[in-house]
């Protein structure tokens, strides 16, 4: 897992399926938006464009990355963090999230099993994460 920060979207998988599913949902759009002439940054990009459809086409990248046919219960840390991450990062955008994902998160989060470099810094950062998807129950 490549990963360089402490927030459960910044890592590789995270960001491909979140990549993934920007440009399912909005192609061209998202292109567009994401060419580095335009003045956006990546945060103000999906702020724009986050939605339902982002978050679900995300979660089947992410799937397909994982074979399509493993139920999440079986992925490993990173195929979980990695979802944990599409969650998060919808939830920040304002994107409502549906409940199995929301409490699959959550419980996640809680039993988060890797070991990161920074591990006070992380242990903060879930605190926040779990806060916020709580706080949408």
């Amino acid at each position: 897992m490549g990963y360089w920060g402490v927030k459960s979207y910044e890592n590789d998988e995270a960001a491909e399926a979140l990549d993934a599913g920007f440009d399912r949902v909005h192609g061209p759009l998202y292109e567009k938006l994401m060419d580095d002439r335009n003045p956006l940054t990546i945060e103000q990009v999906q702020q724009k464009l986050a939605d339902s459809r982002t978050l679900e086409a995300a979660i089947a990248a992410l799937r397909e990355s994982l074979g399509a046919d493993t139920e999440p219960d079986s992925w490993d840390e990173v195929g979980r963090l990695a979802l944990v991450g599409i969650v998060v990062r919808h939830a920040e955008l304002g994107v409502r999230i549906p409940d199995p994902w929301l409490r699959q998160s959550i419980d996640w989060l809680e039993h988060e099993e890797i070991d990161w470099d920074e591990a006070s810094a992380r242990r903060i950062r879930q605190g926040k994460e779990i806060a916020l998807l709580k706080g949408l129950m």
